[in-house]
């Protein structure tokens, strides 16, 4: 994501544990995603390569795909040429088209052919839906207020098809109404988050988001229902993730199967990932995780 998404800061764009994942797998990628390779392949019709590549760093494409096309929108905006800013739309989308093929979805494609196609008016929209989203960052501690304006930004995204803006609007929505005590609200847009995150390939969102889902169930006293979101959130878990966010997923697994039983696999886990028990450590609070921003 460059710090063009949603017309602000890269601060105020990014949250920390997005950040954090992003730079980690860019410093760890640079090469491997940087521009003039992947666009020599394409140039060259060495196509699989690239796929094999995006199957390889499935972090670092959306980002990728999503330079040109807000590169391109910048362009217009700034009065530059309208041909290079197609071209730029053209590349993005040929390269959305081959996120599409490596991992078998039609969203890539979908989400960038979607930025060529605006009207003048329809970019100003997709404007509009950023600063609805970064009002309601402004005020997040005001759940009531914020929630308000992630409400307006989905409203304006929706009809867009901009996915990436709507996957963080649902997963600010779902914390605001799960602040406001709305749990049903707020497990039906952290799901929605969940699944277009999950498509999107924005694996740290994804798993914020199944946290959230566990979250929301040990709320509301049923917490091996949530257990599944938790298992998948573990799963997607590596190594060089935030020791922070490690232990926080594992650690809400670990209560979601000792909840329903499983509490030999929950010690397991814990002794094999070096995590103390709940009963070793404070209990954290159940509030779900910050919402992310663009």
């Amino acid at each position: 994501m460059n710090a063009l998404r949603k017309g602000l800061t890269l601060t105020c764009l990014i949250p920390s544990f997005i950040s954090a994942t992003i730079a980690t797998t860019t410093l760890a990628g640079e090469d491997v995603m940087a521009r003039p390779r992947l666009e020599k392949m394409l140039a060259d019709g060495d196509t699989d390569w690239i796929v094999e590549t995006m199957r390889r760093h499935p972090d670092n494409v959306l980002s990728f795909v999503d330079s040109y096309l807000e590169g391109g929108l910048k362009m217009i905006e700034d009065g530059k040429s309208e041909s290079d800013a197609r071209d730029s739309f053209r590349k993005g989308l040929e390269f959305a088209k081959l996120a599409d093929r490596a991992f078998n979805e039609m969203i890539f494609s979908q989400y960038a052919a979607s930025f060529g196609s605006w009207s003048p008016s329809e970019q100003k929209q997709f404007r509009q839906g950023q600063a609805e989203f970064g009002a309601g960052r402004k005020i997040k501690d005001d759940p009531a207020a914020s929630l308000l304006h992630y409400q307006k930004s989905l409203e304006l995204s929706k009809p867009l098809n901009d996915s990436w803006g709507m996957a963080m609007a649902y997963f600010s929505i779902a914390k605001s109404e799960f602040d406001l005590g709305n749990h049903d609200k707020s497990r039906e847009a952290a799901m929605k988050s969940s699944e277009l995150n999950g498509r999107l390939r924005l694996r740290i969102s994804h798993i914020r988001s199944r946290l959230m889902c566990g979250q929301i169930y040990a709320r509301t006293n049923a917490p091996a229902s949530g257990r599944g979101h938790l298992r998948i959130a573990w799963e997607q878990i590596k190594p060089t993730d935030d020791p922070k966010l490690r232990t926080e997923v594992l650690d809400a697994y670990c209560i979601s199967l000792e909840a329903a039983g499983n509490a030999r696999l929950a010690a397991s886990l814990r002794k094999k990932h070096e995590t103390p028990s709940k009963k070793e450590v404070p209990q954290k609070s159940d509030t779900p995780v910050e919402s992310p921003t663009k």
